[in-house]
């Protein structure tokens, strides 16, 4: 028995001394795989000398625009549209007529007042030939001195008729000139606010539209009372300065672009907003392409 163990074990002993063998290449093998992680390269530095200079110092307000001139065009006679001569968003010269109003019954009025007009210098003549007549007789005590009063008021009174129908006549043609809506101004006619059809002049808030004056152009924003009171404690030589700068204003539109024209300083408001402690500037900008319009907003 001991022999026939002895003979097992003679053969098993090789078997195991190979698979430890095994196992030892195996685990050598596999710590071979592992890479060995790469050395970090240095960091950079960035290196800047250092320079002592001067820099510009700026500043930035946040700005509307707005038109040179803003004209609201309202009616000046009461009446019912009949026309709308002008396309909204054209460029309008002065004297470019919006609106017409039904003009027939202005027209009807004129022509009653010149009638009328025409009855009081025809009793006017009346009176002074009258007039004429009992002047002498009154000289020579042919007539009382009261015929001669009455003839000389009557004068008067169809004088003063003539020149009040005169009156009438000049009103009733304006009133058939207002009309036609005119613009006062040269600029960009804004939305109509009035069709046709509609009874306008009724009242003062019966805005038919605006036309407004954009080259050039205002754009307002506010600066702090500071910055106000440190510009006026300028000395000469920095006002001379600021001046210069004050011509060379520039504009960054909403979409982040800068508008090609400088603008320059125009004036500033009489007073300091008490609720915010601001004060409102205007500057002007040239806008002979019409990119700015009134109520964009805009970086000064």
């Amino acid at each position: 028995m001991r022999q026939y163990s002895s003979m097992m074990l003679s053969r098993l002993l090789p078997k195991v001394v190979l698979a430890i063998s095994f196992g030892a290449a195996c685990s050598c093998f596999s710590g071979c795989e592992k890479e060995v992680p790469p050395t970090p390269p240095p960091p950079e530095v960035a290196v800047a000398s250092v320079v002592q200079k001067d820099v510009p110092i700026q500043s930035e307000w946040i700005g509307t625009a707005d038109g040179y001139v803003n004209a609201t065009i309202l009616a000046q006679v009461t009446g019912y549209l009949s026309e709308q001569s002008y396309r909204e968003g054209d460029l309008i010269k002065k004297g470019d007529v919006l609106f017409r109003i039904d003009p027939r019954p202005f027209q009807a009025a004129l022509d009653q007042a010149k009638g009328e007009l025409a009855l009081q210098q025809a009793r006017w003549e009346t009176a002074k030939l009258n007039l004429k007549r009992i002047r002498p007789l009154a000289e020579s005590n042919a007539v009382s001195k009261k015929d001669l009063d009455d003839a000389i008021g009557a004068e008067q009174a169809t004088h003063a008729a003539v020149l009040a129908a005169e009156a009438a006549v000049q009103k009733a043609q304006i009133d058939l000139g207002f009309t036609e809506i005119v613009s006062p101004i040269d600029g960009v006619a804004g939305l109509a606010k009035a069709q046709i059809g509609d009874l306008v002049g009724t009242s003062q808030d019966g805005e038919l539209t605006t036309v407004s004056t954009i080259d050039p152009i205002k754009v307002y924003f506010s600066i702090s009372e500071q910055e106000y009171l440190g510009l006026m404690r300028e000395t000469a030589e920095e006002k001379e300065v600021r001046s210069k700068r004050s011509k060379n204003l520039e504009l960054i539109l909403a979409d982040g672009s800068v508008y090609a024209r400088k603008g320059a300083f125009a004036f500033a408001d009489r007073h300091v907003d008490v609720r915010t402690g601001t004060i409102t500037v205007a500057a002007f900008f040239p806008n002979p392409e019409q990119i700015l319009r009134p109520g964009q907003f805009a970086k000064i």
